[in-house]
């Protein structure tokens, strides 16, 4: 694995919960910019109920914010979403940097496992950081295609068998609250 960038043109790589308003604000924008910005994801499904509901860490490259995940906790596993790098910072490792305190994080929660729903076009990213497939999801029509990734939290201990069934897709946000079997399709 590569090792991973402590500092970029002199200036720390650092990272931090969000923990104030402004935090939230400043992981926010970093999203805003990749997301919606760079790659014309709307508005209404880059930002979801869930974001109130889970942890935020944000990397600084000395006090500018460079890039943020989102995790959300289960009973077992992790969930990281919602990886950003601000397109400047891109190649010095901050994903790592923020995926390695998603582990300690969860390791500390006492979970065994991250799972993250990947695009198949970023499959290879995460296989590369070893990351193993669990199944590709097939979504319904206009949806996007995912691909269920896992990662053991110590990498010493092997991963538990899972197996993720199609309906582990999740639901629309305005929809959360429906009853049945959530909807084929995901923003992540």
């Amino acid at each position: 694995m590569n090792s991973i960038a402590q500092s970029i043109g002199g200036a720390a790589v650092t990272t931090k919960l969000a923990m104030k308003m402004e935090d939230s604000l400043q992981a926010f924008a970093v999203r805003a910019a990749c997301f919606i910005g760079e790659l014309n994801v709307p508005y209404s499904e880059e930002f979801d109920g869930h974001d109130f509901g889970a942890t935020h860490v944000i990397a600084y490259v000395g006090d500018e914010p460079a890039g943020t995940v989102r995790v959300r906790w289960f009973q077992s596993f992790a969930m990281p979403e919602r990886l950003a790098v601000i397109q400047r910072f891109r190649g010095n490792n901050i994903g790592q940097i923020l995926l390695e305190r998603c582990r300690t994080l969860a390791a500390g929660r006492g979970c065994n496992m991250l799972y993250v729903q990947a695009l198949p076009g970023d499959v290879t990213y995460w296989e590369k950081h070893g990351w193993r497939r669990l199944v590709a999801e097939e979504a319904g029509s206009g949806a996007k295609r995912i691909v269920a990734m896992v990662k053991a939290v110590d990498p010493s201990k092997p991963l538990p068998e899972v197996e993720v069934p199609e309906a582990a897709v999740l639901r629309l946000e305005p929809q959360l609250d429906a009853a049945g079997v959530p909807m084929v399709t995901v923003s992540n």
